[in-house]
């Protein structure tokens, strides 16, 4: 009898365990989902400001062009 009360918490406290983990595991693949989805922006962002860049630096670099 105590041998078969034993697997049987044993056996609900893996189970728990288990879901424990599920759903921590599902919590941080959002958490990766949305960290990526920020870094996804700031990198359009970023580069978006370099092309920028680029462009008044071409503008420049013709308008020194012209005066020589």
């Amino acid at each position: 009898m105590q041998a078969t009360i034993k697997h049987i918490v044993k056996k609900v406290t893996l189970e728990l365990i288990y879901d424990v983990v599920d759903e921590r595991t599902k919590e941080l693949k959002e958490e990766i989902k949305s960290l990526r989805h920020e870094h996804k922006e700031d990198f359009k962002a970023i580069n978006a400001r370099i092309d920028q860049i680029h462009t008044r630096l071409d503008q420049i670099m013709h308008m020194l062009a012209e005066r020589k």
